[in-house]
């Protein structure tokens, strides 16, 4: 005999989500919290990378110190936030983490903004695109010689640009006349573009402006002496005694 069921059975019982309490007030006193902490950070850090990017201009180029003033930056934000009123007790890792982040990234962008230019000027000048241009003034032949890198040597050397012997090019004649050409600029202000050329000038002399920042100098055939070399050095400095000295790898044969 099939029993009965019981009547009244119990329903099963339902979930229901009850969200937890909100509290609006604390919320809104931990957001002003946290913003007002993330500027006075933020302001603090860029005090500490006006000083360590002015110091860095006046000293030289001290990486290492910037450092040690960051850090030190840092460790003092423990100090710093009982003095403007931020109740640093209710801070998480979390918090401490992103402060931390805060300064040192905008330390680092105020300070790297004041490394440069134009508020400083640490990078001397570059010297490149260097040309020895030939007049024979005899026939009206001009040509060049380019000083590049050579893949297949690995290295700088001089490569006539229309495919002549490098070994005669150079001639200590009255009817050559020779222009040193080459490109100096600097991310500043250059100052001065100089060359010595050895055996002909024993101090450097200025270049002339060519302009698109290029500078020449020019050279008698007949102020060579034959069966020589031609070598010469350019030395540029900028506006912040920048400087830089360039001497090619490679001196130029003299024939006559």
């Amino acid at each position: 005999m099939a029993k009965k069921r019981k009547k009244g059975k119990a329903k099963e019982e339902e979930y229901e989500f009850r969200p937890p309490d909100f509290d609006e007030k604390e919320f809104l006193e931990k957001e002003l919290r946290d913003t007002k902490t993330v500027l006075i950070t933020v302001g603090y850090a860029v005090v500490f990378g006006i000083g360590a990017g002015v110091y860095s201009s006046l000293a030289g180029a001290m990486v290492g110190l910037g450092f040690v003033i960051c850090l030190a930056g840092i460790v003092s934000l423990t100090y710093l936030y009982p003095i403007v009123k931020i109740d640093k007790s209710k801070f998480t890792k979390r918090n401490w983490a992103g402060n931390v982040a805060w300064f040192f990234f905008t330390f680092l962008a105020v300070w790297v903004l004041l490394f440069n230019y134009p508020f400083a000027d640490h990078a001397s000048p570059q010297v490149t695109n260097v040309t020895v241009w030939i007049h024979n003034e005899s026939t009206g032949n001009i040509t060049a010689i380019d000083y590049k890198k050579v893949a297949a040597q690995n290295d700088y050397a001089w490569v006539p640009r229309y495919g002549e012997d490098l070994a005669t090019m150079i001639k200590a004649n009255q009817s050559y006349t020779f222009n040193i050409s080459a490109q100096v600029a600097d991310n500043g202000q250059l100052r001065t573009a100089q060359i010595e050329v050895t055996g002909l000038n024993a101090n450097f002399v200025l270049m002339s402006a060519e302009g698109q920042h290029r500078y020449g100098h020019t050279v008698l055939g007949e102020s060579l002496e034959p069966l020589s070399t031609l070598r010469f050095t350019i030395h540029a400095t900028d506006e912040n005694n920048n400087v830089e000295d360039f001497t090619p790898n490679a001196a130029l044969a003299i024939t006559h």
